[in-house]
């Protein structure tokens, strides 16, 4: 059977959840949350990492456990049966294609700005996604050393936003708190979940880790405490500089903001530069991520045995090429709403996430020391998470729901007319040591 290496380390770990969480998303969220909720965005990205923390230890008690390749999928598989890993992972995986999709031509949009060329930004997201595809082909030890490099240079660039933007601060832009009411700040929460959706990546990669059991629950903790004080920071000045309604129209928020601040249009080529680095940082974690769970559904022969299909690399070159090439197909589609489906898709499978740790910390609680959390009431933080996931889930566009749905019951479908064939060999390889 293929095995994959244990190579990534607990700072290449941490790096690579990094590089999927700070990034395109506070980019381009940060105007549309200021726009939906005005100084209370600055509480609505407090709000995401709130519910990323729960959904966060959810992940982490479930990889303490089960420390394999493929994520969610894996541990809704493992704690909820062949269903609802099945759905896990076939949800996760459109959600992250097309929100990849969408970060592609984000990057695209920043080059033709920075260049200041008009260029088709469909072409030059597929040339992005091409590299990627090539980069994350030549094993993952080169992706984790060049997210590790891109991550301190765009975090860089987020301080540098931060520590200039200050001195530019206008206590007055944060009044009215609520200027849209209380609920147009849930509105935004559910938006800003899209720039945390990243911190369950190195999940996915349990079999190429060493010391999973320890280094993957460090490694998402770790990555959102960091990722929420430089998002609630960026947001912060943000608001603090410019008007919300200003902010808000504009498809470079943070470039934007600083130029009006300071007047110094070089300040906006940095932040320009520094989104070109977040956007490919993102992309480059995303198809590595997207290739794992396909790997993990192809070797229980839930899809085809072709994902699973090593190189001499030992990575899933097949899954990565399937990956790359349905992203590229994404790309002509339009991009309204983009943000809201994509975050359907992540809001659901980390729900279930959730529900299985629940599943697993009820089953260990007269045997705490098996758990992170080591206490009898640990149960309480996956429910928690549960709640926040569901609750940011019926925020989002009523469309994006509709399609989630529409997608369930479709791959509902699927696996059930399938019959006893898929579910029987799916049920034999998780007896199996991989």
């Amino acid at each position: 059977m293929p095995r994959l290496k244990r190579v990534v380390t607990l700072r290449e770990a941490l790096s690579i959840n990094l590089a999927a969480i700070i990034g395109a998303g506070i980019y381009v969220i940060s105007g549309l949350a200021a726009g939906t909720a005005g100084p209370a965005s600055i509480i609505a990205i407090l709000i995401g990492g709130v519910a990323s923390i729960f959904t966060g230890f959810s992940f982490a008690e479930l990889a303490h456990l089960y420390a394999s390749e493929g994520g969610n999928y894996e541990y809704s598989r493992e704690v909820l049966g062949n269903y609802a890993g099945f759905i896990a992972g076939i949800v996760w995986v459109l959600g992250s294609m097309v929100g990849g999709a969408a970060i592609a031509l984000s990057f695209a949009g920043y080059l033709n700005s920075l260049l200041n060329i008009h260029f088709s930004e469909t072409i030059e997201a597929a040339i992005l996604v091409i590299v990627l595809a090539l980069i994350n082909y030549f094993g993952i030890k080169r992706s984790a050393e060049l997210a590790t490099f891109l991550t301190i240079l765009n975090i860089c660039v987020l301080l540098f936003f931060v520590l200039v933007g200050v001195f530019f601060i206008k206590p007055s832009n944060y009044v009215p708190v609520f200027p849209k009411g209380l609920s147009s700040m849930f509105v935004a929460s559910a938006f800003v979940f899209f720039a945390y959706t990243g911190f369950a990546r190195v999940t996915m990669l349990g079999d190429e880790i060493k010391e999973p059991r320890k280094t993957i629950p460090r490694a998402i903790i770790y990555s959102i405490l960091i990722s929420t004080l430089v998002y609630a920071s960026v947001m912060f000045v943000l608001i603090g500089i410019v008007s919300y309604s200003s902010v808000s129209r504009s498809s470079s928020p943070l470039a934007y903001a600083l130029i009006s601040a300071t007047r110094n249009p070089l300040f906006g080529y940095v932040i320009d530069v520094g989104a070109l680095i977040a956007t490919f940082d993102v992309d480059l974690a995303m198809i590595l991520g997207l290739s794992r769970v396909l790997f993990a559904m192809s070797h229980d022969k839930a899809i085809p045995r072709h994902f699973s299909q090593l190189n001499k690399y030992s990575v899933p070159h097949f899954s990565i090429l399937a990956s790359a090439i349905v992203m590229i197909g994404i790309l002509p589609l339009a991009f309204k709403e983009i943000v809201s489906l994509s975050n359907a898709g992540s809001l659901f499978s980390y729900t279930l996430a959730n529900i299985a740790a629940i599943k697993l910390t009820l089953a260990n609680r007269k045997n705490p020391e098996k758990l992170i959390v080591n206490k009898r009431n640990a149960f309480l933080l996956p429910i928690i998470g549960a709640f926040t996931t569901i609750g940011l889930l019926v925020f989002l566009t009523p469309l994006s729901l509709e399609i989630l749905a529409c997608v369930l019951v479709g791959v509902s479908a699927y696996y059930f007319a399938t019959g006893k064939h898929l579910r029987r060999i799916i049920e034999h390889e998780r007896k199996e040591n991989w």
